[in-house]
């Protein structure tokens, strides 16, 4: 390569290095859903594959405990710009058995430093009595206004 062929790459390469240092925009970056049925058996060759099941039923011991912890599993990871104000990450469900009714979970998050991931579960007696969930939407309101929001695709 040249120095001429060199000096006509360099705006390419410019380019290049300034786009790639551009910082992804606020909001959900993204969305790990699992549902889990602890009657069910996981095998696998790789011990990553069975260890979600494993971990959320750690210190279950009895067959109640097990069924307690039967349901939805949704962690959000998202990013905010402002640190300085907390952030509500509102989960809005819709489940099987309750048709269209919209139930919703909220949560405030002080500490936007060190975290950057949030989960919300549908367990327990509302997973037993209403079923599974169905369609989702999650939002990030800051300040009063939403930032950033996510949603499964039968939500409407």
């Amino acid at each position: 390569m040249t120095f001429r062929s060199f000096l006509r790459l360099l705006p390419v390469l410019a380019v290049a290095a300034l786009s790639s240092c551009a910082s992804k925009p606020q909001g959900f970056t993204k969305v790990k859903i699992y549902r889990l049925d602890p009657m069910a058996r996981i095998t696998a060759v790789d011990p990553s594959i069975p260890f979600e099941q494993q971990h959320l039923l750690h210190g279950a011991v009895s067959n109640e405990d097990r069924e307690a912890r039967k349901g939805n599993y949704y962690t959000f990871f998202y990013k905010v710009d402002d640190l300085s104000q907390p952030v509500t990450l509102r989960f809005e469900y819709r489940q099987s058995a309750t048709r269209s009714a919209v139930k919703k979970q909220e949560t405030v998050i002080t500490d936007l430093k060190h975290n950057n991931a949030t989960r919300f579960q549908v367990t327990g007696e509302p997973y037993l009595a209403n079923g599974k969930v169905l369609a989702w939407r999650a939002s990030l309101v800051q300040g009063g206004k939403e930032i950033g929001s996510t949603q499964s695709f039968m939500w409407h």
